[in-house]
C-alpha cells in the first residue's frame, strides 16, 4: 500500500464516522530556531552553546542533502528537524530541567531567605535615604523586596517551617517592613502573614500557634493596627453622608490593605485565647499594657456613612462581632470603655451599635445590597452577645436601647423585627435588672409582645420549629417571646404595678392568652412524643449492639456517649426547651395566683385535666430543667467556694447564673406540690 495515498485519502475525506476530520497541528517556522536560541541564551551559556554549534557545523560540513523522508532521522520519523536543530532542542531541554529542578524547602532555606530579606531591606533603606528625590534609583530594590516577601508564601505548604521562621527572626524582619514607606511592600507582608495563618490552610495547628504567639509577643498586632489608620480607606467620607471614596489605584491599594489586615485579625481569633488581646493588651514585659487601638478604629469605621455600604465597613462589623463572641475580656472592654473622636464624638460600644442600627428601624436593607445586609446582621449579632453581660444590660438601659428595639418590633422589617425580639430576650434574661424589665413595660412592651404572641403565625405551632429553620430570621421566634415573658416574671418587682399589668394580660378576654399558652404546650408535647418514639427505637437498636469483647467495649462506650448527646440535642430541637419555657411561665402564674383570687391557677388545672394531666406534670418538667442547667461536676452549694477558684471570671459568672436560676426553679416547684 502506498503511504502517500493514505495521507491523500485522509485529507480528501471531510468526515470520519460522521465527525469532522481532525486537523493536523502545524509546526512553527523553525528556519531561524538557532538564531533565536543564540540570542536568548548566549549571555547565560555563551561558550557551551558556541562550542556545540561549531561541532555540529563541522560534522555536517559538505553534506548538502537532507535525509530522505522515509529514513530513520528523516522528516517522517524525525518531525522535520535537522540534526543541528534536534541537538539544540535537546540542550535547551537539559538547561530547562536544571533551572526547573524543585527547590528544597527546609530550615536552611528559611534561614537563607530571611538573611537575604534582611540584607535587601537594609540596602533599600540606604538607597531611599541617599536618593530620596530620585525614586528610580531604589525602585529595583523594592521590586526585589516584593518578590522576596512573596516567596515566603510557599511555607503554607510546609508549616513545619513556621518554628524555624520564628527562630531565625523572620517575624522581626516582617515587623520592620510593616513600617516601610511604600504601602505596597506593607501590604505584601500583611498578605503573606494572612496566608500563613489562614484558617483554611493545611498548616498544622501547633505550627500556626507558634507563629501566632510570635506575632503577639513581638507586638505585630500593634503594627497592624497602626497600618489600619495609615491605610484607612474611609478618611474621605468620614463624617459626611454625601462624599464618596474616589476610585483610583492609590485608593484601591488602601482598601485592599485594610481588608487584608482585617482578615489577619479574623484568622487570629481562630487561635484560642488570642481574641483576648486584640482590644486590650495584657502582655507583660517591655510592651505597654492597655488599649491596643483596634476597638476605637472599628467603632469609628462602623459609623462612617456610606452609600452603598463598602466591603470594608461590612468586614469591620464582622470582625467586631467575631471578637465579641469569642472573648469575655474584649466584651467587657467594648462595654465599659469610652473613646473620643473629633468628628464622631464619644464612642461607647453599645451606643455605637444602637446608632448604627437606628437608620434601619423602619425597614430592612435591600436584599440585593449584600454588603449592607451582612453589616446589619453583624451589628445585631454584636448587640445580642454584649447585652448578655450584666454591664451590657446596664448600658442598654442607659442608652435607651429598649425604646429602639421596641421600635424595630413595631415598625421594622421582618428581619429587623425578629432580631430585635431575640436581643430583647437576651437583655431581659438572667442577671437583668428590675429597672430594665420595668422600662420594657413602661414603653408599652407588653402590648407589643402579646400582639406577637397572639399573632396568626403562631395559631398552628405544629410545624413552627421547622418553619423557623427554613426561613432563618424572617419569623419572630416563639421561644424568644416565651423567654421574655418568663424573664419579666422573674425580674419585675413583686406587687409592682408592672407585674400586675403582666398578670392582667393572662386574665383579660376570658383567659385567651392563658389558653393559647396551654395550646402551645399540648402541640409541643405531641411533637416531643413523636420524636421520642424514633429516638427510643434508635436507642434500643444501639443497646443491642453492645459487644461482648472487652477490647471493643471502650469504643462502643464512646460511641454511646456521642449518640446520647445527639439524641439530647434532637429532643431539644423538637421542643423540649420550648416546653421548659412554657411550664416556667405556667409555674409563675400558679405562684402569683397561689391564693386563687385571679382564677388563673384553677383555669390551668381545669385545662390540664382535659388532657389527663395535673400540675405534677409541670413540676416534672421543671425538675428536669433544673437538672439540665446545673454543672455536673459542681453542686449549687459549691458555687463561690474554693472548688471554683480555678475557673475564669466568665465561667464563674455562668455558674453563678445557673445557680440563681436553679434556686428560682426550686421555689416555683414548691408552689406546684400536691
Amino acid at each position: 500500500m502506498n503511504i502517500d495515498s493514505l495521507f491523500k485519502r485522509s485529507a480528501d475525506s471531510p468526515k470520519q464516522n460522521g465527525a469532522p476530520a481532525p486537523k493536523k497541528r502545524r509546526l512553527d517556522d523553525l528556519s531561524n530556531i538557532v538564531d533565536k536560541y543564540k540570542s536568548s541564551s548566549a549571555d547565560e551559556h555563551p561558550d557551551v552553546i558556541q562550542d556545540t554549534l561549531n561541532d555540529k557545523n563541522n560534522e555536517t560540513a559538505g553534506h548538502d542533502d537532507l535525509p530522505d523522508d522515509d529514513e530513520e532521522g528523516g522528516r517522517f520519523f524525525g518531525g522535520g528537524l535537522t540534526e543541528d536543530q534536534r541537538d539544540v532542542f535537546d540542550y535547551v531541554d537539559t538547561v530547562e530541567d536544571d533551572l526547573s529542578r524543585e527547590e528544597i524547602h527546609d530550615a536552611a532555606w528559611v534561614r537563607k531567605q530571611i538573611t537575604k530579606l534582611d540584607r535587601l531591606t537594609k540596602k533599600n533603606a540606604q538607597l531611599r535615604g541617599r536618593f530620596a528625590d530620585s525614586p528610580q534609583k531604589f525602585l529595583d530594590s523594592e521590586a526585589q523586596l516584593d518578590s522576596l516577601i512573596k516567596s515566603f508564601s510557599i511555607m503554607t505548604e510546609h508549616s513545619d517551617l513556621y518554628p524555624a521562621f520564628v527562630e531565625h527572626k523572620g517575624l522581626e524582619v516582617f515587623e520592620n517592613l510593616l513600617a516601610h514607606e511604600n504601602s505596597d511592600i506593607v501590604v505584601d507582608v500583611i498578605q503573606v502573614l494572612d496566608e500563613l495563618i489562614d484558617q483554611d490552610t493545611t498548616a498544622n495547628e501547633s505550627d500556626i500557634r507558634v507563629l501566632v504567639e510570635g506575632i503577639v509577643d513581638l507586638g505585630i498586632i500593634d503594627s497592624l493596627i497602626t497600618n489600619l489608620s495609615r491605610l484607612d480607606d474611609s478618611r474621605r467620607v468620614r463624617g459626611s453622608e454625601d462624599k464618596q471614596i474616589v476610585d483610583g489605584e492609590e485608593e484601591e491599594a488602601e482598601r485592599a490593605g485594610v481588608f487584608q489586615i482585617l482578615s489577619v485579625f479574623e484568622n487570629l481569633t481562630a487561635i484560642s485565647g488570642i481574641a483576648d488581646v486584640l482590644f486590650i493588651n495584657t502582655v507583660a514585659g517591655a510592651r505597654r499594657n492597655g488599649d491596643t487601638g483596634l476597638l476605637p478604629w472599628l467603632l469609628q469605621r462602623i459609623l462612617v456613612k456610606e452609600k452603598p455600604v463598602s466591603q470594608n465597613k461590612q468586614y469591620s462589623a464582622e470582625v467586631l462581632s467575631i471578637i465579641l463572641q469569642k472573648s469575655h475580656v474584649s466584651r467587657m472592654q467594648f462595654v465599659m470603655q469610652i473613646y473620643s473622636d473629633s468628628v464622631l464624638g464619644d464612642l461607647a460600644g453599645i451606643d455605637v451599635l444602637l446608632r448604627a442600627l437606628s437608620p434601619y428601624r423602619r425597614f430592612d436593607p435591600a436584599i440585593e445590597e449584600t454588603e449592607e445586609t451582612e453589616f446589619f446582621e453583624n451589628i445585631f449579632d454584636s448587640l445580642a452577645v454584649t447585652v448578655q453581660e450584666p454591664a451590657g444590660k446596664d448600658k442598654l438601659l442607659e442608652n435607651e436601647g429598649i425604646d429602639l428595639l421596641l421600635l424595630f418590633v413595631t415598625n421594622g422589617g421582618k428581619h429587623g423585627k425578629s432580631r430585635a425580639v431575640k436581643v430583647l430576650d437576651y437583655a431581659l434574661a438572667s442577671g437583668a435588672s428590675a429597672q430594665l424589665a420595668t422600662d420594657f413595660v413602661n414603653n408599652d412592651g407588653l402590648q407589643i409582645l402579646f400582639k406577637l404572641f397572639m399573632s396568626s403565625r403562631f395559631a398552628d405551632a405544629k410545624n413552627h420549629g421547622a418553619r423557623e429553620r427554613r426561613s432563618g430570621d424572617a419569623h419572630v421566634s416563639l421561644d424568644a417571646i416565651l423567654g421574655i415573658v418568663s424573664s419579666l416574671f422573674r425580674n419585675l418587682p413583686d406587687s409592682s404595678s408592672q407585674k400586675m399589668k403582666l398578670l392582667a394580660r393572662f386574665v383579660e378576654k376570658s383567659f385567651e392568652k392563658l389558653e393559647r399558652l396551654l395550646l402551645f404546650r399540648t402541640i409541643t408535647c405531641e411533637r416531643i412524643d413523636r420524636a421520642d418514639i424514633i429516638i427510643n427505637a434508635e436507642k434500643s437498636a444501639f443497646m443491642k449492639s453492645e459487644p461482648q469483647e472487652t477490647d471493643r467495649l471502650e469504643d462502643w462506650e464512646a460511641e454511646r456517649e456521642g449518640n446520647e448527646a445527639e439524641w439530647y440535642l434532637r429532643r431539644m430541637d423538637e421542643g423540649v426547651f420550648r416546653l421548659q419555657l412554657i411550664d416556667t411561665v405556667l409555674a409563675w402564674l400558679v405562684a402569683e395566683d397561689d391564693d386563687g383570687d385571679l382564677g388563673i391557677k384553677s383555669r390551668i388545672s381545669e385545662i390540664l385535666k382535659k388532657e389527663g394531666l395535673t400540675l405534677a406534670d409541670i413540676k416534672n418538667t421543671l425538675e428536669s430543667f433544673r437538672e439540665d442547667i446545673m454543672p455536673k461536676d459542681i453542686s449549687p452549694d459549691d458555687i463561690g467556694k474554693d472548688e471554683t477558684s480555678n475557673l475564669s471570671e466568665e465561667e464563674s459568672e455562668q455558674r453563678a447564673e445557673a445557680s440563681d436560676l436553679a434556686d428560682m426553679l426550686g421555689v416555683l416547684i414548691e408552689f406546684l406540690q400536691g
